[in-house]
């Protein structure tokens, strides 16, 4: 008479089981999961230089100051052989009025100090302003609204003049260093750099 044996599992086979497994889901939820949320971070890195670079271009295209001519560059700013109608020398801006001209909106900006300020795309975006006095929604030349295509996203400029004497302007203002920074959602800010000489 043959004896039938139930195959199965012992006690101890089933406490290692849970044992490596248990071991398995915490190397998967400190090691695996955090670097998946990750992966979007090269995507949010293309996407805050892609609009760094559009707004770069966008403050480098306009003149150097509002004092100066906006029609060619005849005259500039800061120069004592140009005189204004009263025959007084045209001086550049001061770095405290640095800012929108007259409440201009961004499609009308002419001058590089005119975009200082926080652009932001939602309200949570706008909440991490540090200068909410100026800025507004993020739109394109045009005055077009992106925010749609830059949701999370956050523009800060800022524009001072940058006499630093390696660029040779030592006691004049010569120079604006404009500072774009753009903060990707959750992953990080990210700076720009760039120098508009009073040419």
């Amino acid at each position: 008479m043959a004896v039938n044996k139930n195959a199965g599992f012992t006690l101890i086979e089933s406490i290692v089981a849970i044992v490596i497994l248990g071991i398995a889901l915490v190397t998967l939820t400190s090691f695996l999961f955090p670097q998946i949320a990750q992966s979007a971070k090269p995507f949010y890195e293309v996407r805050a230089s892609a609009l760094a670079n559009s707004l770069m271009t966008e403050i480098l295209s306009r003149n150097f100051d509002e004092n100066s001519d906006h029609n060619g560059g005849f005259y500039r700013c800061g120069e004592d052989v140009y005189t204004n109608t009263n025959d007084e020398e045209i001086t550049c801006t001061p770095q405290n009025l640095f800012g929108p001209d007259n409440g201009e909106p961004p499609e009308l900006f002419n001058d590089v100090d005119d975009y200082i300020g926080c652009w932001y795309t939602t309200e949570q975006s706008q909440d991490g302003c540090n200068n909410t006095s100026q800025g507004g929604s993020l739109t394109d030349i045009f005055g077009n609204d992106i925010a749609k295509d830059y949701l999370g996203f956050r523009a800060e400029v800022e524009v001072v003049y940058d006499n630093d004497t390696r660029l040779g302007a030592s006691d004049t203002d010569l120079f604006k260093m404009i500072t774009v920074t753009i903060t990707a959602s959750q992953y990080g800010d990210f700076k720009f750099v760039a120098h508009r000489g009073n040419y």
